[in-house]
């Protein structure tokens, strides 16, 4: 189990989000908070995740997709970052 946390930037108009990527992991719980910016590849377009506040975004990861052969892909993501919150 791996566990992140990613505090509020102190100077979020020098930072860049996190950078395009899939997760190892067999899966990836996400507990939403009130800033937006995450987003997934979708029909060759990033789409913005609206999280519910009460329910967890849960999603595939490289191992799931390795073990079942391709047949569940694992989800690209990424991370902007919001520069009205943190």
């Amino acid at each position: 189990m791996k566990i992140n946390m990613n505090p509020p930037c102190p100077k979020p108009k020098l930072a860049l989000g996190v950078e395009p990527h899939t997760d190892m992991s067999t899966l990836t719980i996400l507990v939403p908070n009130d800033v937006p910016g995450l987003q997934v590849w979708k029909d060759d377009n990033w789409v913005a995740v609206n999280l519910l506040k009460t329910a967890f975004f849960v999603h595939v990861g490289d191992q799931i997709q390795v073990l079942c052969n391709g047949k569940y892909k694992s989800v690209l993501y990424r991370s902007l970052v919001n520069k009205e919150c943190t």
